[in-house]
């Protein structure tokens, strides 16, 4: 990404807006444009023209930015998104609260830092977790998330301070200690589009690898996306987050070291629990794994586990077969409750076409009554399926709670009716 065209998409967002927001009239502002939104989830031109009568034109911008991002941070910053300064590209791209406490925890195993580097902070996201393990010096390019970031810091106070400045890591200001660790989450947008090249992020690799190679150990925030054979040396790690996968991490120095340089790891976060699994193998060739038919269940795995490339390890520690060839699709005679496992329980299954998945559904229909759900369909291995189409189609058809499950196999493409079991509420 050329450094001198990289400009983070603040949203108009400007200081002295944000500042304005900070005083009894600019907050009156703020509560009405989320009252507002809350009434409506759309701002009209005749909103806009009221306050900028009432206010300073620059900071409506402003109040209407903040105010989305914190109706829309609930999910990702629980109990702390009423108080939250983001702008809506900086919020999509910042860690959630529980997922960077799980960075945070690791990286006191790993290393047990005495100062942490938060680089490419944003607004904050990861630097509130890590703020809680050691002391931080957080650093944007950007002045509106730098603000951000020490106000959220602010707002939310931990166990250990935290200082926010504005800095090019192109010019990195710190000299490093062995026991200062390195936490980096470079931009991976380019004119407001989400970018998966490693090569493309801002700061460039060369100048991050500048950096991590001053410190003792590190970690790079990257895009789940981004094609592993680009990436240097390190423990690769994959993160999913109810059910999605939302970032991968480059480990490296001794915490490479320690994870295992050769080795990836897939993580499965949820509302109760926190699950890891870590090999080397990612080949996918053992026959014996590999089944033609489903048994009873079959289960749909953890997109962290089969971008890591470790659907092999995780068979061979359940005891399942895998049906699609990445590993997506497994199956076995029991019923698993488990973290990366999404159960569905196997009706009947037979060589995917239209004609003959539509008389397969009409007759199971009859024999569950009937249900409001539209009928679910999953798709696996680039089938060129227009889903949504299916289900609209399939759901005219019958109204039982059927999930149609169609997959890539070795014979061509298979189909299979099921039923999603739902995970217990508490696991």
């Amino acid at each position: 990404m050329d450094t001198a065209r990289f400009i983070p998409d603040d949203l108009t967002c400007t200081i002295a807006g944000l500042n304005y927001l900070q005083t009894p009239a600019g907050k009156a502002l703020s509560e009405a444009v989320t009252h507002r939104l809350a009434q409506q989830r759309t701002i009209s031109v005749a909103d806009i023209s009221l306050w900028r009568r009432q206010h300073p034109e620059y900071s409506v911008p402003c109040a209407i930015a903040v105010s989305q991002c914190r109706l829309k941070a609930a999910d990702k910053f629980p109990g702390q998104s009423n108080e939250l300064w983001a702008v809506p590209e900086a919020l999509q791209q910042a860690t959630s609260a529980r997922v960077a406490a799980y960075k945070a925890q690791r990286i006191a195993n790993l290393a047990q830092p005495k100062i942490i580097l938060d680089l490419c902070c944003g607004i904050g996201g990861d630097m509130l977790a890590l703020s809680r393990l050691a002391p931080v010096l957080a650093m944007d390019i950007s002045r509106v998330r730098v603000w951000m970031a020490h106000n959220n810091a602010m707002a939310y106070p931990s166990k250990y301070p935290v200082m926010v400045v504005q800095a090019d890591l192109q010019n990195f200001p710190v000299q490093l200690s062995s026991r200062i660790f390195v936490h980096i989450d470079p931009a991976r947008r380019s004119d407001g589009k989400r970018n998966h090249d490693f090569g493309a992020t801002h700061p460039a690799p060369r100048v991050l690898f500048a950096v991590l190679e001053k410190a003792s150990a590190g970690v790079i925030k990257l895009s789940p996306a981004v094609d592993f054979s680009t990436l240097p040396t390190g423990h690769l790690e994959l993160i999913s987050e109810h059910g999605t996968v939302v970032q991968a991490l480059l480990w490296t120095g001794s915490a490479s070291t320690k994870l295992g340089p050769n080795k990836r790891t897939a993580t499965v976060i949820d509302r109760t629990a926190i699950w890891s699994i870590s090999d080397s193998s990612t080949d996918m060739a053992g026959a014996e794994l590999h089944a033609h038919q489903p048994e009873k269940w079959l289960y749909e795995i953890d997109g962290a586990v089969t971008r890591a490339g470790l659907a092999v390890a995780l068979a061979k520690e359940l005891k399942l077969r895998w049906l699609s060839p990445d590993g997506g699709y497994m199956t076995g005679p029991h019923y698993l409750h488990h973290p990366a496992l999404t159960a569905f329980e196997v009706f009947d299954n037979f060589p995917y076409t239209e004609s003959e998945l539509f008389r397969k559904l009409k007759d199971a229909g009859k024999q569950l009554p009937a249900s409001a759900r539209a009928v679910e369909v999953k798709t696996r291995g680039g089938l060129g399926l227009n889903t949504d189409q299916l289900q609209k189609k399939l759901s005219k058809i019958c109204a039982a709670d059927y999930t149609v499950l169609i997959y890539r196999c070795a014979h061509g493409k298979a189909c299979v009716i099921a039923r999603r079991c739902n995970k217990p509420a508490g696991g």
